[in-house]
């Protein structure tokens, strides 16, 4: 489930509400709440803007739907400048994206979170790669 989809739900419950209420207190159908909360939308701030006009959101609620929306974006679009490595390293994630493991994504997070001075002189370096035996099998090193 989406991050604003989890968000948006806990907004309903935070408010007492059922679907049908919010969706009347919205002004929207209670098709298009249960959508949203199944991560199929929204598309835009606008929706937010809606919310917090209908419902005096508190600060801390129209910032966490706000935030959520942007991590729920599906699309990504490489700057027009991207290097050969970037555009790879993209399609590889796309191609994959259905079948990372829950490690697989901590590793990416970790490796997104290193400061930006850390240079590949200051990583340990690669282990070397273990040898292959007869019919496939890895060798001990």
């Amino acid at each position: 489930m989406s991050p604003f989809a989890i968000a948006f739900r806990d907004l309903r419950v935070f408010c007492g509400m059922r679907q049908a209420d919010f969706a009347a207190k919205l002004g929207y159908e209670q098709s298009y709440i249960s959508a949203i909360e199944l991560g199929k939308g929204p598309h835009g701030g606008e929706f937010i803007d809606r919310i917090n006009e209908r419902l005096q959101l508190s600060d801390t609620w129209e910032a966490r739907l706000r935030a959520a929306l942007d991590e729920s974006q599906r699309k990504i679009i490489l700057p027009v400048g991207a290097s050969e490595d970037m555009y790879k390293l993209f399609n590889e994630l796309r191609r994959q994206v259905d079948t990372l493991r829950p490690v697989q994504l901590e590793l990416m997070q970790i490796a997104l979170r290193l400061p930006d001075t850390l240079t590949t002189a200051q990583l340990p370096p690669a282990l070397p790669p273990r040898r292959q035996g007869p019919m496939g099998k890895k060798k001990p090193a």
